[in-house]
């Protein structure tokens, strides 16, 4: 306690290797001046600058410092502009520690410390440490210590211990959404590997050449060839995905005692989550339109601080059944199993959920008529889709209300069911077109606190009395 500490070295060499990567341009760009103001100078000048910039370095670095206090962490930063920070150890939320691949060759971690305010630049205080270092610091922060952390390998009470395995994760990497994150990589690799191909074999493809052949064969040999060019992108689109969903979630690891929830998983990038389970604000049971089908979910948590990094989801369980669901929330967060009612759309309120998709679809038709009269049946084929996302709304939207708990269940294809305390909700909007306000429907928008700044949840075409109870 009150001992001065700062970043490990190796955030320092980390640091020096981004600013002489970033330098290359300069570098580069300079050498064309070398003419102007001569070899020597241009020298003196490149050198003088990369001296400053590592004496600057250094500085950063030695001026990082952090003192563990008895009831709070204390922080200052700043070379020129001094920047100091003082956190209460009750107001910690969450408390992250990442290791990537090089950091875990120097056995050292990044600890992320966020406070429960939101706000949009996410974390408030990082460091690199010593690993083990940074685990005690972690127990400290979270209320705990390194006797009563919780020994994920070792913990086997299943109330409050559960894994993932590779069934899953394959399971997962073809049901959910994350199979368009293959498809990304994949476009992303097309444009690579294209260009590396034409440079090694020294010749570029003529693709308007097979264009042209295309045009002269069949429709219903067209159609063979899209759904084979389609059905092959899918194939490894999800390939790509199954192997995406296995490096990140990896050995995936969930655990729970009285006070905290820890979340362990990763192959290359190695990651710990630790947080108070009662500063949990609420939960997100996430379907894509598969695991809708073959009724498996994914469970996403709302706790300010977590989840807030780039890329990264407040991930709770990846996939799960019906059955496993509810024993998590039993087990591990049983202030969100909701026992209210909620109300659902009329049926009066069914056309509701069509007339901007039909008003789209009239549009489309018509600009296809005027450009391209022969492609017209895809028309048909829109409007199926367009049927059934209304369709599928209608059937997903729904909202209820009791003493402690919101209850929203909303989207189509990307259905999402969100419980919420009370304390999550910032604001309530209710808006209402003509034609609403006279069958008494309207749309609901909550508004939540959440480190993702303006977070909102809408439903629509409820009864405009639902919320009567929240006002009062």
């Amino acid at each position: 306690m009150d001992k001065i500490e700062r970043n490990h070295l190796f955030k320092l060499f980390y640091s020096v290797g981004k600013t002489f990567k970033e330098m290359i341009g300069v570098v580069l760009a300079s050498g064309v001046l070398v003419k102007w103001i001569g070899i020597r100078l241009g020298v003196l000048i490149s050198g003088t600058l990369i001296i400053m910039l590592l004496i600057y370095s250094i500085l950063e670095w030695k001026k990082n410092i952090f003192i563990v206090r008895e009831n709070s962490i204390y922080h200052k930063e700043g070379v020129f502009n001094i920047k100091r920070t003082e956190i209460p150890l009750e107001k910690v939320n969450t408390v992250d520690i990442s290791e990537s691949f090089f950091e875990r060759i120097f056995n050292v971690a990044t600890i992320k410390i966020d406070t429960g305010d939101a706000k949009e630049d996410g974390s408030d205080l990082k460091f690199t440490l010593n690993r083990e270092r940074a685990e005690e610091l972690r127990d400290t922060l979270v209320k705990g210590n390194a006797d009563n952390y919780i020994k994920i390998d070792t913990l086997k009470n299943e109330q409050a211990y559960y894994k993932i395995g590779l069934k899953e994760l394959f399971i997962y990497s073809i049901i959910s959404n994350s199979i368009f994150k293959g498809l990304a990589i994949l476009l992303a690799m097309e444009q690579f590997i294209q260009e590396k191909i034409n440079k090694i074999l020294k010749f570029n493809v003529n693709t308007s050449k097979y264009i042209g052949e295309i045009n002269h064969i069949t429709f219903y040999r067209k159609i063979y060839m899209i759904v084979t060019i389609v059905f092959i992108i899918l194939f490894i689109s999800v390939c790509l995905s199954i192997i995406y969903n296995f490096i990140k979630y990896y050995n995936f690891k969930l655990s729970a005692d009285n006070n905290k929830i820890c979340i362990d998983y990763g192959a290359l990038n190695k990651k710990h989550y630790s947080f108070d389970r009662k500063k949990i604000k609420g939960i997100h049971l996430k379907q894509s339109v598969l695991m809708q089908l073959f009724d498996y979910f994914t469970i996403e948590i709302e706790s300010i601080g977590y989840g807030d990094e780039h890329g990264e989801k407040a991930m709770l369980y990846p996939i799960c059944n019906n059955q496993l669901k509810d024993k998590i929330l039993k087990n591990l967060i049983n202030e969100f199993v909701y026992e209210g009612n909620f109300s659902k759309p009329l049926s009066s309120a069914y056309p509701s959920f069509f007339y901007k998709k039909i008003i789209f679809w009239i549009i489309i038709v018509f600009t296809i008529e005027f450009i391209k009269p022969k492609i017209i049946l895809v028309s048909a084929a829109l409007l199926i889709f367009l049927f059934i996302i209304g369709h599928m709304e209608f059937k997903n939207t729904a909202l209820g209300i009791n003493k402690n708990l919101v209850y929203v269940c909303h989207n189509s294809f990307n259905k999402t069911q969100s419980i919420l305390k009370m304390q999550a909700v910032q604001s309530v909007t209710l808006s209402y077109n003509y034609f609403q306000h006279i069958k008494r429907f309207c749309n609901y928008k909550i508004i939540l606190y959440s480190s993702d700044y303006g977070k909102e949840l809408k439903v629509k075409n409820l009864k405009d009395n639902i919320m009567d109870e929240f006002f009062r």
